[in-house]
């Protein structure tokens, strides 16, 4: 029990520690959603015209189960700033 209340706050310190970087991750993702949008192109074909690095980076980013609890974070703290 202690092992895992260890590893449990060990995450939410690096999740805590990643914020900052997910959340402007996060704005920049907004912003190329925004410039997919006036290019009228759907997600799909836009990840597709993507370069390969970029494209991984953001795939990276997105799955990576460190990175899970801080991307829920800055979402949730992203929207909270835009209303």
């Amino acid at each position: 029990m202690k092992g895992l209340l260890l590893a449990l706050g060990v995450y939410f310190l690096i999740s805590l520690f990643i914020l900052p970087f997910q959340y402007k991750y996060i704005k920049a993702l907004k912003e190329m959603d925004k410039e997919r949008m006036k290019l009228g192109l759907s997600q799909s074909e836009y990840y597709e015209k993507m370069e390969f690095g970029r494209e991984q980076l953001h795939f990276n980013a997105q799955g990576n189960l460190l990175f899970i609890g801080a991307n829920m974070l800055a979402t949730v703290l992203y929207h909270w700033r835009q209303k």
